[in-house]
């Protein structure tokens, strides 16, 4: 019995260690690729580094505050399941706003000034596993085939050849200089590098809206707010579904679109969960943000271009595009799962009277 006790302990142990080093290895990845791609120049270099370092320790440290949190109900589901989805492509389909399909696509936004480039750390605010899942692949063209995994497909229309040698060109003088340094794109860290400072970026109206909760989160708690993405290309998101399946997979994806960020809660106290959603809650009243509390411990708010929330007729005419099925498909479904849990009656003759 000794033994069993003994070998039960000693098998506790290595598996504790072993969650220790996986963590930490995560860490000082994650730390060695915020050095990277903010290599800047030597003491420059290593002071973001170490700033990130620090902020990220604050976001992780244990808190003193207790109590649960309180969600309210702007931030739950809405009873059509499709709803939340569908107000956020009714603001898309409405300003025709471009979805970013690659980062060949990113790099040309980026290099229009759609996206604002947001810095890994500050005081109020810092990036908290953006980009965990860039690869050093070469930069390529992506599209998806309905019937067929993700692919690079061949470019034979002239103006597809052309949008694709302008989107080059853009990687190209990105590449140059971004961020305050150049990167080597025949160079595999450099690629990563690169595209880790790439997905930090996001659109001007979802900016505004980050910098005014982080604001207002830091005066309140003295930690900077951890945001855990910003702008994910189609062909990023398709990656990003393999281990997270909130990575929509329609044809507008929010994240996309650079419209989109979220706030990582997992190490928030109660106090300053609530905090937080009671901050994003007012926003959604006054029309300005579209909001949800995802069960992955994470805050998804897409920001409207205008401030001005979509109608709710242009909503529901988006719910096919956010994945609801057609109304007739929806009005059949109940009565077909009905009918075939029922069996058919038996008829017994009726007795005569004589």
């Amino acid at each position: 019995m000794r033994k069993r006790i003994l070998l039960l302990f000693l098998l506790c142990a290595v598996v504790c260690a072993g969650v220790w080093a996986l963590v930490r290895f995560t860490d000082l990845r994650r730390t060695r690729l915020i050095q990277s791609a903010t290599n800047l120049s030597g003491v420059t270099n290593t002071s973001t580094a170490d700033e990130w370092a620090r902020a990220a320790e604050k976001v992780k440290e244990a808190r003193t505050e207790t109590g649960g949190a309180e969600t309210p109900p702007e931030l739950k589901h809405y009873s059509e399941r499709y709803w939340f989805l569908a107000t956020q492509v009714a603001e898309i389909e409405k300003y025709n706003v471009h979805t970013c399909q690659d980062f060949l696509d990113l790099a040309s936004m980026i290099q229009r000034g759609d996206l604002i480039s947001v810095p890994f750390v500050t005081d109020s605010y810092v990036l908290f596993g953006i980009g965990q899942r860039a690869d050093d692949a070469e930069f390529s063209r992506f599209e998806v085939d309905e019937t067929t995994e993700p692919q690079t497909p061949q470019i034979n229309a002239p103006h597809d050849q052309q949008k694709l040698l302008r989107d080059y060109q853009a990687l190209q003088a990105l590449a140059k200089n971004f961020g305050g340094r150049s990167y080597d794109l025949n160079n595999p860290s450099d690629r990563q590098a690169l595209k880790i400072n790439m997905l930090s970026s996001v659109r001007p109206e979802a900016f505004r809206i980050l910098e005014e909760v982080a604001a207002a989160y830091h005066r309140q708690f003295d930690r900077p707010l951890p945001v855990s993405s910003l702008i994910r290309p189609e062909q990023y998101q398709h990656a990003l579904r393999r281990v997270n399946r909130n990575a929509v997979l329609i044809d507008s994806p929010p994240h996309s679109t650079g419209l989109a960020f979220d706030i990582d809660y997992r190490y928030m106290s109660g106090p300053e969960q609530t905090f937080v959603m009671t901050e994003l809650a007012r926003l959604k009243k006054e029309g300005r943000i579209e909001v949800i509390r995802e069960r992955n411990a994470n805050y998804h708010v897409f920001a409207f271009i205008n401030g001005i929330r979509p109608p709710d007729d242009l909503i529901a005419a988006s719910l096919e595009k956010a994945g609801a099925p057609p109304p007739e498909e929806a009005h059949h479904a109940e009565p077909k799962a009905v009918k075939a849990k029922q069996k058919p009656k038996r008829r017994t003759p009726k007795k005569r009277r004589r």
